[in-house]
């Protein structure tokens, strides 16, 4: 054992394989991981991510692009030591590039980028129809669509709307923008029983069929202010003389300058009131011409007449003057 000692070759042969055991443990502590001991690099596994947001590069002012897919499926494959952080992080991007596209119908290929070099990636889908468009804007009336309009009160009714700003900034595709048939703020009238105030009305697009239509709206809400009333109608009036008259004595007329009132109800009491409405005018105590007050009567079903009283001229004739 001394001679081997002693031996030159001994001596480099022992040197090498301690040499060698080094750089193996070196090597094996640089690249080890949790779920391997060594031959890390050599191992392959694949991690499929789905739901990941997919970017779109394009001239926003000038185009509109429809037929993009919200998000996307990436599958990599490779070493677990690439593969890891990747799936972890996600710290990636897949996008389309439209950039040089003009408009039309366009078939192309998604692409992504911060990716190690080191993995296979797939995607899917690989390729996507876009259709790319001028963008068109324009403005618009804001209307107003009643929520719960059938359970208002009958007695009251709604008057015209205020709506700020009244009219809306609609930008989309232009074939788009041509199919606007109506721009609508819904309120809810269901318990009105004043004005009805509401902030921040979201703003609909909609075309001749009733469909919605994917546009901007700018801006996307407006203040709406619809005035609540009682529900009235006006109807042409006339005196007319009621009870006997005292021995010799003649009505020759009775007149009133007040051509209509106005009543307040529900609105089939009112649709149902009679034109013109008499007003009974109590002529047993009237020996001479006069002016007397009179009251309004009121239908059933009514709440409110306005005036209530009306003034009426009574002009006598007695029998002598008859004669």
């Amino acid at each position: 054992m001394d001679n081997w000692f002693k031996s030159v070759w001994f001596i480099r042969i022992i040197s090498l394989l301690l040499a060698g055991l080094l750089w193996v443990t070196v090597n094996v502590d640089n690249n080890m991981d949790s779920d391997s001991l060594f031959f890390n690099e050599t191992s392959s596994e694949s991690e499929t991510m789905e739901n990941i947001p997919l970017e779109i590069r394009f001239d926003s002012e000038e185009y509109v692009v429809s037929g993009i897919p919200q998000d996307v499926t990436v599958t990599v494959e490779g070493p677990a030591g690439a593969v890891a952080p990747v799936s972890r992080q996600k710290n990636f991007n897949v996008f389309v590039d439209l950039n040089d596209l003009g408009p039309g119908t366009h078939e192309v290929s998604l692409q992504h980028s911060g990716i190690s070099s080191q993995l296979a990636v797939s995607l899917e889908p690989k390729i996507i129809e876009v259709e790319i468009e001028e963008k068109t804007t324009e403005n618009y009336d804001v209307s107003i669509d009643y929520a719960n309009e059938n359970n208002l009160d009958t007695s009251l009714e709604l008057g015209t709307p205020k709506v700020s700003p009244a009219q809306v900034e609609i930008t989309g595709a232009a074939s788009v923008v041509e199919r606007v048939a109506s721009v609508r703020a819904i309120v809810d009238v269901g318990a009105a029983e004043g004005t009805v105030e509401q902030e921040e009305a979201p703003v609909k697009v909609y075309d001749n069929q009733g469909n919605e239509l994917n546009v901007l709206v700018e801006p996307a809400a407006v203040d709406v202010s619809v005035p609540v009333s009682k529900r009235t109608k006006e109807v042409p009036v006339t005196p007319e003389a009621s009870g006997g008259t005292q021995e010799g004595v003649l009505i020759e007329e009775v007149t009133t300058e007040v051509e209509n009132v106005t009543y307040q109800g529900p609105e089939e009491v009112l649709a149902g009131i009679e034109e013109p409405v008499e007003i009974p005018v109590d002529v047993t105590e009237v020996t001479e011409d006069q002016v007397v007050d009179v009251e309004v009567p009121l239908p059933d079903g009514t709440t409110a007449v306005s005036p209530e009283t009306i003034e009426v001229t009574i002009d006598v004739l007695d029998d002598q003057q008859g004669e």
